[in-house]
């Protein structure tokens, strides 16, 4: 059966919005763009756990990175063709492109609100990606995939069994159509942001996520997103079609 649309799709059942209190458990991810911390939510009506997704400071002062414990200081550099689309007044489309001061804190925050914007459209959708909570000053706050004892591995790392491994690359194509009915490209589509826990593929890391209608690299992104994960499946034995997987999805697309 074709995965369909679902415009109206609800928040998940375990979520709460509920007056709560939240506590942060740790570390999960530690990388030079953002650190991904566990937190879990509590409210009169249950607990939930939730992943708080913290970007790196925009201009960092001395020590500024150490001290809010982020293990590497490189810059969050991103080519041109992801910023299409979106919608910068001319002062700060100048800004940004002429790399001012102004135009590096535009586009520092405009990463973590692109990545919100297309997880809510993956969600709205249908697509199996982190349910996204809310939009908080230095990051974003979405659902955690694991439990208290560990999170959902990388692909790359879940050592799955052949059947597994057909299983995913199915789960993977379906929830591909999903994002091009939506008209959402990935655009670094890769096994380190493909998640699975419990049978089920996840897909994460939106920020350079691009509008199809928007963005005339579309196409091309689209293209490189299912080489890549085309050719680790096709090298571990799951039988697959890369161009013509592609062809399908421009035309859910266009």
């Amino acid at each position: 059966m074709r995965p369909s649309l679902s415009p109206d799709r609800p928040a998940p059942a375990w979520f709460t919005d509920e007056p709560f209190e939240e506590h942060r458990l740790g570390v999960l991810k530690s990388g030079k763009e953002a650190e991904v911390f566990l937190v879990e939510r509590r409210s009169a009506n249950g607990t939930c756990l939730l992943a708080h997704k913290r970007y790196r400071p925009r201009r960092p002062g001395l020590g500024e990175l150490r001290a809010l414990g982020f293990s590497k200081g490189t810059i969050y550099h991103h080519d041109a063709v992801y910023r299409q689309g979106w919608h910068l007044n001319s002062r700060d489309r100048r800004a940004v492109e002429t790399h001012t001061s102004h135009g590096r804190d535009v586009t520092a925050a405009r990463w973590p609100m692109n990545e919100l914007d297309m997880l809510r459209r993956a969600w709205r959708a249908g697509a199996a990606v982190p349910y996204p909570v809310d939009f908080l000053d230095d990051g974003i706050l979405m659902e955690y995939i694991g439990d208290l004892t560990e999170a959902a591995p990388r692909l790359v790392n879940a050592r799955l069994s052949a059947a597994d491994l057909a299983l995913a690359w199915g789960q993977l194509v379906d929830n591909l159509r999903l994002l091009a009915r939506a008209r959402v490209v990935h655009a670094d589509l890769s096994v380190y942001n493909l998640l699975w826990w419990q049978g089920r593929l996840v897909i994460i890391d939106f920020p350079q996520a691009v509008d199809a209608v928007t963005n005339l690299e579309a196409p091309d992104l689209l293209h490189r997103d299912v080489e890549n994960v085309a050719t680790w499946f096709g090298r571990r034995g799951v039988t697959v079609d890369p161009e013509r997987l592609y062809g399908e999805l421009l035309g859910e697309l266009f």
